[in-house]
């Protein structure tokens, strides 16, 4: 008998101590969100081949179908931790980003569609400059964003430096990790678990 309440002790121990990590989980992924917005985080690193498989799988439709809205933000958090070109690839994709944010995803999707099928260095300044001239702006702004990932402390090497510093702090292991609203996407490879996810919250916005 005491063998048996001991077990359902345990069980109910165990039970109360996943919940208690899952909001905490969920609360820790909070910070970064904009009030009133349904918020997806992608933790990534342009090396990454399964990442390479969200951006093919996920990205197109989500851009289509969500992010025109302006209740839905998508944030790439690059834990550019693969190689040391991973870290020069994120300096690059932080300057488009805040020199020509509206070029931001096709520049992301134009890297991961260079990406090999082997580990080699690849990310190299030759490459990212070639990506960046193939952006439709006009040169001021091509040149802007070369300097500015080239410049050491420049704006968007310390971006890069702050998204290493996001994933270590929320204890991110892999990549592709996907967050929406601060809940893990248990499979971020299928559009659809996206949409059941972001449908339920905007209608919950309104609601």
């Amino acid at each position: 008998m005491k063998k048996g309440i001991g077990l359902i002790l345990l069980v109910i121990s165990t039970l109360i101590l996943v919940s208690c990590n899952s909001q905490q989980d969920k609360a820790s992924h909070s910070s970064h969100y904009q009030k009133g917005k349904v918020t997806i985080v992608e933790y990534a690193d342009l090396k990454c081949p399964y990442c390479k498989k969200v951006d093919q799988n996920v990205m197109h439709k989500l851009k289509k179908d969500y992010l025109h809205n302006k209740n839905v933000e998508y944030q790439f958090v690059d834990m550019a931790f693969l190689g040391k070109d991973s870290i020069v690839g994120s300096r690059a994709e932080h300057a488009v980003k805040r020199i020509a944010p509206e070029k931001h995803l096709q520049f992301l999707h134009q890297l991961f569609e260079q990406q090999p099928k082997d580990e080699k260095t690849w990310l190299t300044e030759k490459r990212l400059d070639a990506e960046i001239d193939k952006l439709n702006l006009n040169q001021d702004k091509k040149d802007q964003i070369k300097k500015a990932y080239k410049t050491k402390d420049s704006q968007a090497w310390k971006d890069a430096e702050k998204d290493q510093e996001r994933y270590k702090k929320h204890k991110v292991k892999q990549a592709p990790t996907v967050y929406i609203n601060g809940e893990k996407l248990k499979d971020p490879y299928k559009y659809k678990n996206y949409k059941t996810k972001i449908d339920k919250a905007l209608k919950n916005k309104e609601s």
